[in-house]
């Protein structure tokens, strides 16, 4: 993060409205301002989320800043959290999504998304956690693995095939041991999993939309991710081309014009024909930034294996439309228009340098450079109001726009 951003931006999280939102059971999904609104109950997504933030604090590299009394905080929050999924996760391995507050089970379908994001967040928790915190998530992960091939939605896809991808390089790297067979069944998924968003986005690009699905809905910015995070572990040149051309239509998708990012709108998403601008959920901020954050390591392997010829293929080959975006390079100006010279032409440094700059930029939303110019956080409690309408931001605080919040922070920890 460069200099000025850390004299706007505070240097220290606060976990404050994270600990409100949050009591025995677990993470509480909604709030009336910033007091929680225990009717609503809890849901496993938010308390997934959850575990994925206080795991990407509690990494030495981000934790060696906070205090300890943060740290105490965060290991004590990853227990609720991980308790939470421990008990809403069945025999089958399949997990229980929405929970009264009065900790009864509430009739729903399967959530598929729901899944592929426990899966990621006990991934990452058996990875990055210590001690019998690290156990449970190894447990989780155990009773789940069984599901990767049953998980149908695109969301859900992309978090397991991530998941995937790390398991196999924390392995591969001695921070973790798959157990049996598990080396020769995760690369499997991840193969399949990887041909299985390529040939959605094969499928639905086309005239001038190069996209997943036929609308850009919510949480955008997790396809191009996985993607971009197969690719480190796969090195495969489709992944790399397709993950890096979702995002410029993404990032295209998301400019504001003025240098800045506009979240598409949750009233009625993004089309090839319209786009809805408010309702903007900063969700969509911190999955852009965790797109970006990942291109930017895509083309710093791509370097270090003399491959950067890549990202000339992903931003030119067919079936990207012709174009200065699809031509050119998948960075961009300060405005937020895209350059039409040859990303060939370029070095692969400076176009991690730009995305991560783009990433930072994400974060800026959050304290103000949006269409409205006000801020959505309040960063001594680390509240984030839960989205920007017309008339200003909705001053109800809830669990998802926190976590946005608090991840979109830790991405752009200096």
């Amino acid at each position: 993060m460069s200099s000025e951003r850390m004299r706007r931006h505070p240097s220290r999280p606060s976990f404050t409205h994270l600990r409100r939102l949050t009591d025995d059971t677990g993470l509480l999904e909604h709030a009336l301002g910033r007091i929680p609104r225990r009717r609503e109950g809890y849901t496993t997504d938010d308390n997934a989320r959850a575990l994925w933030a206080v795991t990407e604090w509690l990494r030495p590299e981000r934790s060696s800043s906070l205090e300890m009394e943060d740290k105490a905080l965060l290991k004590e929050l990853a227990d609720i959290y991980l308790a939470f999924l421990l008990w809403t996760q069945k025999e089958d391995g399949w997990f229980h999504n929405n929970v009264a507050y009065d900790r009864t089970m509430e009739p729903e379908d399967i959530s598929h998304d729901c899944q592929g994001r426990s899966i990621w967040s006990c991934a990452v928790a058996w990875i990055h956690l210590e001690g019998s915190r690290r156990e449970t998530a190894f447990v989780l992960m155990q009773q789940s693995i069984g599901t990767l091939g049953s998980i149908r939605s695109h969301r859900g896809q992309a978090f397991a095939m991530a998941a995937c991808a790390a398991l196999l390089s924390a392995h591969g790297e001695g921070t973790i041991s798959l157990p049996g067979s598990w080396e020769e069944e995760l690369t499997n998924h991840l193969y399949r999993l990887e041909g299985v968003l390529i040939r959605a986005y094969r499928h639905f690009s086309a005239d001038g939309w190069r996209w997943f699905e036929p609308a850009m809905t919510y949480g955008n910015g997790v396809l191009p991710w996985a993607l971009l995070r197969a690719f480190r572990r796969t090195e495969n040149p489709e992944a790399l081309e397709v993950g890096l051309g979702s995002l410029s239509s993404l990032r295209s998708a998301m400019s504001s014009g003025t240098g800045g990012f506009r979240p598409i709108g949750n009233e009625n998403w993004r089309t090839k024909d319209s786009v809805s601008h408010w309702d903007q959920q900063p969700l969509e901020m911190f999955k852009l930034a965790l797109a970006f954050e990942e291109a930017a390591k895509a083309i710093e392997l791509a370097q270090d294996e003399e491959v950067s010829r890549l990202i000339s293929v992903a931003s030119s080959s067919q079936p990207e439309p012709r174009g200065n975006a699809a031509n050119g390079s998948i960075t961009s100006d300060r405005t937020g228009s895209y350059s039409s010279r040859p990303s060939r032409h370029s070095e692969p440094g400076s176009h991690a340098a730009e995305l991560r700059g783009a990433r930072d930029r994400c974060l800026d939303w959050f304290y103000g450079d949006n269409d409205l110019k006000v801020s959505m956080v309040d960063p001594e409690e680390g509240a984030c109001s839960d989205g920007l309408q017309k008339n200003g931001p909705n001053l109800n605080c809830g669990a998802e726009a926190t976590i946005s919040f608090l991840m979109t922070q830790a991405l752009c920890c200096p």
